[in-house]
């Protein structure tokens, strides 16, 4: 293989690779919906295997407060998982529900528990979590402060006008976000960038499609082969403008 080929190839395995090496665990996936409705749903933690997980929580905030900007609501927590033992070997872990990911699942949810409208998901400590003593299901304001501090956060956003957000980077997709990925996998700067997203409204895919590269439980985030192809480009222009 020549010296470019060699370089390139090295470059974009890196890129596929570099958040492998963050100590962090992250939330890398999410799948809320499927074609066939609320068949299978997961969300994806990645971070390195043998992490401990106790003392952790996985949460999803309500953001969808209708338009009403006077709302409280969008602060309330429909969910909250408290997490146990240890990160699997490979560096996945996987909560879910449904037969398609039920092989891979390491914490079992509900199915209809994600949505794919305006909501936060957050790994957090469980000890940032505190609710309000009037309404129960609602953080603190001291309980957001801490987990915008100390937490791994992403929040999905259906493209309502006036749903209202606490935490950020916010992905979109008009209709809402039935899936989200990492990608590369892993990859971790705090920026919708690190994220893509899925809607039924632009392709019907089932998990375990050939064409699917959204629905990984439990498996590496790979890209499309047109993105492998744009990457691909990339990289042979620049060692181009640098030779």
């Amino acid at each position: 293989m020549g010296l470019r080929k060699s370089i390139l190839a090295a470059s974009v395995a890196a890129l596929f690779t570099a958040a492998s090496a963050n100590a962090a665990i992250v939330i890398n996936e999410i799948w809320a919906d499927d074609g066939a409705g609320d068949t299978n749903e997961f969300i994806e933690l990645f971070g390195p295997g043998g992490a401990d997980l106790t003392g952790l929580s996985v949460i999803i905030i309500d953001n969808d407060n209708g338009g009403n900007t006077g709302s409280s609501t969008y602060r309330r927590v429909n969910q909250q998982w408290d997490l146990s033992g240890s990160m699997p070997g490979d560096g996945y872990f996987v909560l879910g529900a449904g037969p398609d990911v039920a092989g891979v699942t390491d914490f079992a949810i509900s199915v209809g528990n994600l949505q794919n409208g305006s909501q936060t998901y957050a790994l957090v400590q469980t000890s940032d979590i505190a609710y309000d003593a009037v309404d129960t299901d609602e953080l603190t304001q001291a309980s957001i402060d801490a987990i915008a501090l100390n937490s791994d956060i992403i929040a999905t956003w259906n493209e309502d006008i006036g749903d209202l957000f606490d935490f950020g980077p916010i992905i979109s997709q008009d209709f809402g976000v039935d899936a989200a990925s990492r990608l590369p996998n892993g990859v971790d700067t705090d920026t919708a960038g690190d994220w893509t997203t899925f809607n039924t409204f632009d392709l019907v895919i089932e998990l375990g499609d050939a064409n699917d590269f959204f629905g990984t439980p439990g498996g590496s985030n790979v890209p499309e082969p047109a993105t492998l192809v744009l990457l691909a480009m990339g990289g042979v222009a620049l060692l181009r403008r640098r030779s």
